[in-house]
Formats: C-alpha cells, structure tokens, sequence
C-alpha cells in the first residue's frame, strides 16, 4: 500500500494486502484522504509530510488514518482523535495518532488497532464501564445475590473512583495508576480501603469478563480496629424502660436481650416465635427497606427466648394481615431502618446516652455477655463465623482487669 494511495485506489489493494499477511505500511497504517484537489481534481499526494496537491499546493479539508488489524484480518479506519473524538481536518493531526499508534505497535505483542477508534472505545471509558458494571448489580440485587445495602454503598465508591479515572479506558489502568489514585484518596482509613476494594472487584469482573488483559497490584490497606461504645446493662434498662410505646419498647427490648441485629428484629414473623418452647428463629433480615430471604450472615439462627422478652412478645397485639411481629400503622407494616433509630434516640438523647442504637443493644449485651459466661458461649450465641469477631467485646470491658492493679478502687 503505498504512501500517496487515496480511498478509491487503497480499495484496489486491499484483497492483496490481506492475502500478503501484514507486510509494510498495512501493519503500520497510513495517511490518506478521499478528497481530491477542488481546482484541478487530481489526487493529493502524500509526500511524507503532507498531503497535497503538487500543482495547487491545496490540502484535503479531511483526513484519515488506516491501520490493519491482524487479529481481524481487516483495515481499521480512524477519523478523528480517540480523545477529543475531533476529526482530523490536517496531516498533523493524523500523523500525531498514527505516531503513538506505530510505537504502541513496536512495543505491544498483542496490538488492538479498534483501541484508537472512538466508537470502539467509549465502552471501555471508566465512567461508560462503570455505569454498565452497577447496572448489572442492579440485575443481581432483583435475583437476591446482592444486598441493596452493598449497592448503595458501592454507587458511593464508584462515583469516587469515577471522579478521578473519567475519560481513562479501564484497560490502561494498571497498577502505577492504583497506586495513584489510593493517594488521592482523603478520609479514614476504613472508607479508604472500601473504595479500593470497590475498584478491584470492578476491575476483576472486568477481567473475568475478557475486557482487560491483566489484573493491576492493590494496596494493602491496615484499617484501625473499630471503637465497640457500649453502655452498662442498668443504663440499657433505663433505656428501655423509658420508650412510651409498647411496640417500640418491645422492638429495642427484644434486640437487646436476644443480641439480634435490628436489621433482622425489624424482619422477625411469628411463625417463627415458639412461645410454647420460648425459643425463636432469625431467618431473615432487612437491607435497607428490602427483605432478605437469609440473614445477614446467611446463617440460621434458633435462639431461647428471654423470660421478659417471651412476655412483651405475648403483651403484643397482632395484625390479622401483617405476618410480622413488629409493626406500626393500619396496614401493618414493619418497621423501617430510619423508625428504629429514631426510636432508641428519642429516648437516649434526654438521658445523655450517646451510643447508637445497635451499640446500646447488641454490642452491650454481648459485652457483658462474653464477660459473664465467656467467649465460647457468646460466639455460639451470636453465631460469629470466628471467635476473634466476638473477642473483640470481651476488650470492651475494663473492669475484669481490675484485679490486675494493685490497688483497684
């Protein structure tokens, strides 16, 4: 394919350069235009520098690059600049490109020539990738793979991401540009390593899928141990006994005396209280305001009930059409995440307790459990995966050091 070839005649030669493998200029791509001169009509010639016409000196408004793609066996044409997605209308232009496209070529094994075509490659845009990647989480939240809750917080992430590799092809994101992007990153070091790990599960689907050749290196990421605040049993009594309303006085009460994740007390039905054999069954949970066909923990979990929390569950009036054991208005609906809290705080707030509602309840019963009747016991209760999750409440209580001081006041 010779260098002053225009569209018309570099179509005669195209069924010969197939045949010819990728010899010359067909793999290293080319200038050309389909334009011919406006005084004289004759072809522009490229004269290594330009295209022009050698009578007129007039130059083509529009030109293009060809490059051949091998693993296509077919030309690839480009027409404007893959990043300002402006056609090129000068040699220079064109021959910037085709310059970075023939040492990417020199330096690539595996050379993509649809890479610098700016319809092939808005896909793989991060912000373009990136929508179309949570979109498919969207389809895995509808089929129960997916808590709603995660995709929540994975549409904060992405957007963090997104704000700093926008316009970037996601396949030339390797491990300099993590690197880069972890020290932008402001805030604690827990929503730190949450925002790279969103990156990296996006980037693994990415090559999971075929979309990247190679998964670029994270950073690890040490995360402080988090702060249990819990308050002493008698102060969690008080609480309790404070809430006005008896739905909601048996709502906290319940989440606090059976160690329940509010999120799975908000989903507790009574056909799983046994108030016969004063034992209950969690088997489900709420993410956001969605239920859950599972815990959070996926795990079934069969309690004893109580003594004070069996007699507030057998006070409770029931709704002939709701099927669950706490709910609120006329059509019986459960509570919601925002109710629950505003619950626990109504109350807390006047008294001074500064603790959220799942510190005040789970976290301080399991405190005091894991020092009452030890660390073994309140794993199988609480149904931790590892005993190191529940040591972390034994940590909690200062007081079973006392006898270590010499002076323990």
């Amino acid at each position: 394919m010779g260098k002053g070839l225009t569209l018309s005649s570099r179509h005669d030669k195209v069924s010969s350069v197939q045949k010819g493998a990728t010899e010359g200029l067909c793999m290293k791509g080319g200038i050309y235009t389909k334009e011919h001169c406006p005084v004289c009509g004759g072809k522009f010639v490229n004269t290594g520098a330009d295209l022009i016409c050698p009578q007129h000196l007039t130059r083509p408004r529009r030109v293009f690059v060809v490059i051949y793609n091998k693993a296509l066996h077919k030309h690839v044409l480009i027409t404007s600049d893959p990043d300002t997605r402006q056609v090129f209308t000068s040699y220079a232009q064109a021959e910037r490109l085709l310059t970075i496209i023939r040492r990417d070529i020199d330096k690539l094994r595996d050379f993509d020539a649809t890479r610098y075509v700016a319809k092939k490659i808005q896909p793989f845009r991060f912000e373009n990738w990136s929508k179309a990647w949570l979109e498919k989480k969207e389809i895995e939240v509808e089929k129960g793979l997916l808590s709603p809750s995660y995709l929540k917080a994975l549409r904060v992430y992405v957007t963090k991401c997104r704000d700093f590799f926008v316009g970037m092809d996601i396949r030339d994101i390797g491990t300099k540009q993590v690197y880069e992007f972890h020290l932008s990153l402001r805030g604690a070091p827990h929503y730190q390593k949450n925002i790279l790990a969103a990156l990296e599960k996006m980037l693994k689907d990415a090559f999971l899928w075929g979309d990247i050749g190679s998964m670029p290196h994270f950073p690890k990421i040490d995360v402080p141990e988090p702060e249990l605040r819990t308050i002493d049993l008698d102060l969690q009594d008080s609480v309790i006994s404070s809430i006005p309303d008896q739905m909601d006085r048996a709502f906290v009460l319940f989440s606090a005396r059976e160690m329940v994740r509010p999120s799975e007390t908000r989903a507790l039905q009574w056909q799983d209280v046994d108030l016969k054999h004063d034992r209950v069954i969690i088997r489900r949970h709420f993410s956001l305001n969605q239920i859950r066909p599972a815990t959070k923990a996926k795990q079934i979990k069969c309690l004893p009930l109580d003594a004070e929390v069996k007699a507030a569950l057998e006070a409770l009036p029931r709704h002939f059409l709701s099927p669950f054991v706490f709910w609120k208005g006329k059509s019986g609906r459960p509570f919601s995440e925002s109710w629950a809290r505003k619950v626990w705080k109504k109350v807390a707030d006047p008294m001074g307790v500064t603790v959220s509602f799942y510190q005040g309840t789970r976290h301080s019963s399991a405190t005091a459990a894991a020092d009452r009747v030890g660390v073994d016991a309140t794993q199988e209760f609480l149904h931790h995966a590892s005993r190191k999750m529940t040591e972390r409440y034994v940590k909690q209580n200062p007081d079973r050091l006392k006898k270590v001081l010499r002076n323990p006041r």
